[in-house]
């Protein structure tokens, strides 16, 4: 099965077109739709599987800079401070001006304070693909202030999810009313 990329990535090839010799991270790079599309638009990627990519560890042993970042789903999954803490790995990596593409939970999700409650503003489900996964949602405010120590927000937008993120990532439990919100950061 084809997958095209996420959203995010489409703008983020169409912004980088003609950027010869441009980097990008993919972080939590999952089926490789992203990765897969922005190779063949010309640009050098480097992956990062989901699983590396749970502990800001993972980027431990990867040099930069990178010119750009896209994390269509790396920092949805986590607690508050596991996700912090992959921002601030990724912002390290990151060249002054670089870009992070990426998507984080919504509280207008419908599964914002569903299932099992392991802090404020985070749960994880207790069925389907995604059982006892950390989800961490987010409000404005808090990607903000999230994000603050690292980038300037040139975008922020709350989207509607479900066909997004596809039946093929979602197959035990299809997302009903599922919200994300799609930034892009600049790099401080």
């Amino acid at each position: 099965m084809v997958v095209s990329p996420h959203p995010l990535a489409a703008a983020l090839i169409e912004r980088l077109q003609g950027g010869n010799g441009m980097r990008v991270l993919d972080f939590a790079a999952g089926n490789g739709r992203n990765t897969a599309a922005l190779q063949a638009a010309g640009i050098a990627v480097l992956a990062v599987d989901d699983e590396a990519a749970a502990t800001a560890e993972a980027l431990r042993d990867i040099s930069g800079p990178f010119d750009a970042t896209i994390s269509t789903h790396g920092l949805l999954h986590g607690t508050y401070d596991a996700i912090a803490l992959r921002i601030a790995a990724i912002a390290e990596r990151l060249r002054t001006g670089g870009l992070l593409y990426a998507t984080f939970g919504s509280v207008r999700d419908a599964r914002f304070g569903q299932g099992r409650r392991l802090a404020d503003w985070t749960f994880a489900p207790v069925d389907g693909d995604e059982r006892d996964v950390p989800h961490t949602y987010f409000d404005r405010d808090r990607i903000a202030a999230l994000v603050a120590p690292y980038f300037d927000i040139e975008s922020l937008e709350e989207v509607g999810v479900d066909d997004v993120a596809g039946r093929w990532a979602h197959l035990a439990k299809p997302l009903q009313s599922a919200a994300h919100w799609f930034a892009i950061l600049r790099r401080r």
